[in-house]
């Protein structure tokens, strides 16, 4: 993984952030919960809030000095001993190279330090690759529910839990 980096994104990431978020809601709208006109609406305290809260972390994927990738984790605010992963995207041109796993590797370091005791994940049940990812990083399915994706389309959200 040459070339590669992860780290923690703050404040002066904003611009590059919120670019990279609205670029996967775009491209990849069936693969989010929130759709791209949405997120593109909020107030610019929401995008600060991601990245300065204590509650959460947003991770960049960094080719050399490039943002190709972003991933999120933030604290269940009805069980605080639980941690939520999303937002996890990565450009095209990078995909295929097994660098979902420095995201995982961010995530669930993160909750340790957090003192979480889970980390809760999920996906739309017709993604594959996610679901992979998410049982080559030793996570469990806990259950599914139907949910509207920022595509508009009605289909399940898996949902997986790991013990940390």
């Amino acid at each position: 993984m040459d070339g590669y980096s992860i780290r923690q994104l703050a404040l002066p990431d904003l611009e590059r952030y919120k670019s990279i978020r609205l670029e996967a809601l775009r491209l990849e709208a069936g693969k989010f919960g929130n759709s791209y006109t949405t997120e593109a609406a909020y107030p610019e305290t929401e995008w600060i809030n991601r990245l300065t809260r204590a509650d959460r972390a947003c991770f960049g994927l960094f080719y050399k000095d490039e943002l190709i990738g972003i991933t999120a984790v933030l604290v269940n605010e009805a069980d605080t001993t639980d941690g939520y992963m999303t937002q996890s995207y990565i450009r095209e041109a990078h995909r295929g190279r097994k660098l979902s796993q420095l995201l995982y590797e961010a995530r669930i370091r993160w909750g340790k330090e957090k003192g979480l005791k889970t980390l809760t994940i999920s996906h739309r049940k017709d993604n594959m690759a996610s679901r992979a990812a998410i049982l080559r990083n030793g996570f469990v399915y806990t259950h599914s529910e139907t949910r509207i994706w920022g595509d508009a389309t009605e289909e399940e959200n898996t949902f997986y839990k790991k013990e940390l």
